[in-house]
């Protein structure tokens, strides 16, 4: 009798093992077929998720930038799609500074705030204490070249030139340093700018109107700052230079034009 019992004791526990691992294998079993069919739904989830974050980037990005010329506008699309940022040089005498607390600096800041650097990438170059005749002879444009703009935004030594080289020849100077630009990087779209006004100039004013005239006949893009600025024949515009050089307030009239040239702020709405 107490053989049966063991023999029984022994079929129970062996059943019992068997049910339990046939239990187990059943649920390992239905947890893969779970996880393998909710893996692709996670991805389409998360692919939906980016390319809905690249429309918006886009909507964004074509809002703000809508006035800018089509080729520049261009350029920030291929960027978003590219993932390769466009890269906007700001070039020029020592009226472009490097320094913090410049125009450029100011406007670098703004424009990465609102585009995100993913999508703008800003160099700053400062060519001080030069005249565009050394610029050309000491192939010093050759600097601004290396940085590979996309986008050039030049301030061509005009007021660095004043009194010490004619307007002939600085605007064959300026010719000279474009067509360079242009053979090494013919998609660079250059937009050109004057340097800040200076109270009561006799003839500095005829020179950036000479400049203005100058873009117009060679269908460059003329970013004219000085609208923004106090008229340079009255003291007002004393309270933004120091010395002839923009001062803190004049640093960001000139950032804030700019700004405004290539940010719809539209686009907030």
């Amino acid at each position: 009798m107490k053989k049966i019992l063991v023999v029984i004791v022994i079929l129970l526990s062996v059943a019992i093992v068997v049910t339990g691992k046939m239990h187990w294998n059943n649920k390992i079993q239905a947890t893969a077929k779970t996880a393998q069919v909710e893996k692709p739904y996670n991805n389409d989830k998360v692919k939906t998720t980016a390319e809905e974050n690249l429309e918006n980037k886009k909507i964004e990005v074509e809002a703000y930038s809508k006035n800018l010329p089509e080729e520049i506008q261009a350029k920030l699309m291929s960027a978003i799609q590219g993932g390769k940022s466009v890269n906007l040089v700001i070039a020029g005498s020592s009226a472009t500074p490097e320094e913090p607390g410049g125009w450029p600096t100011l406007l670098k800041g703004q424009l990465h705030d609102t585009y995100g650097e993913s999508v703008i990438n800003i160099e700053i170059k400062e060519i001080a204490d030069k005249l565009s005749t050394q610029v050309i002879q000491e192939g010093l444009y050759k600097e601004i070249i290396s940085l590979s703009p996309d986008v050039l935004l030049l301030e061509p030594f005009i007021l660095e030139d004043n009194g010490k080289v004619t307007i002939d020849d600085r605007l064959v100077n300026l010719s000279t340093i474009i067509e360079a630009i242009k053979k090494e990087l013919p998609e660079t779209v250059v937009l050109l700018q004057p340097a800040n006004p200076l109270f009561k100039a006799v003839h500095y004013p005829k020179e950036v109107n000479a400049l203005k005239e100058y873009a117009e006949r060679n269908e460059i893009i003329y970013l004219n700052h000085w609208e923004a600025w106090p008229d340079y024949q009255s003291e007002e515009i004393n309270g933004y230079l120091d010395d002839g050089t923009p001062n803190e307030q004049g640093q960001k009239l000139w950032a804030d034009y700019l700004s405004e040239y290539f940010i719809d702020m539209v686009g907030e709405n």
